[in-house]
């Protein structure tokens, strides 16, 4: 017997009428596998954008770390971190605000050994949504904060 007019209700039941009309979608399939791969590309693409951010608080992270340590080496807040800050400042195209904070100077900018002090870096990323071709890039600004403590490792001899 044909396989055909078997059907689901038994051996002789008559075809359904829903499966003439799958008979007839020849190549729809190819539609689906083009809008499943339209999609797919979207969210790949969402999802690289979205790194940006990470990276961009990662070379914050870095640059706050390293002036850190600059600063724990030297015992003071000297110009050789604040060249360190630019020049990092410029490799990675960042540009946050720094401040030392939590810190006790015992003579102009020195930190005792032991002594802790506190970086912060403050940058706000623009992250572009999308771009109009009539009209500026919809833009939202995400705040980053970065604090690292560390401790002085200089031992300042203070005249009496």
């Amino acid at each position: 017997m044909n396989s055909r007019q078997r059907g689901i209700r038994g051996r002789s039941s008559p075809p359904l009428p829903f499966q003439k009309l799958l008979s007839d979608r020849k190549g729809s399939s190819y539609f689906d596998l083009i809008i499943k791969t339209l999609v797919v590309i979207t969210l790949m693409a969402t999802v690289m954008s979205f790194l940006s951010i990470f990276t961009t608080y990662l070379n914050l992270n870095h640059v706050c770390r390293r002036v850190v340590r600059v600063v724990e080496l030297e015992g003071q807040v000297s110009d050789k971190a604040y060249d360190v800050f630019y020049r990092l400042k410029q490799q990675t195209g960042l540009s946050p605000e720094m401040t030392v904070e939590d810190v006790e100077y015992c003579e102009g900018q020195k930190i005792q050994l032991r002594d802790t002090f506190t970086v912060t870096m403050e940058y706000s990323h623009p992250f572009t949504i999308f771009t109009p071709s009539f009209a500026p890039p919809v833009q939202i600004n995400i705040p980053m904060r970065v604090s690292i403590t560390g401790m002085s490792e200089v031992f300042w001899k203070l005249p009496e």
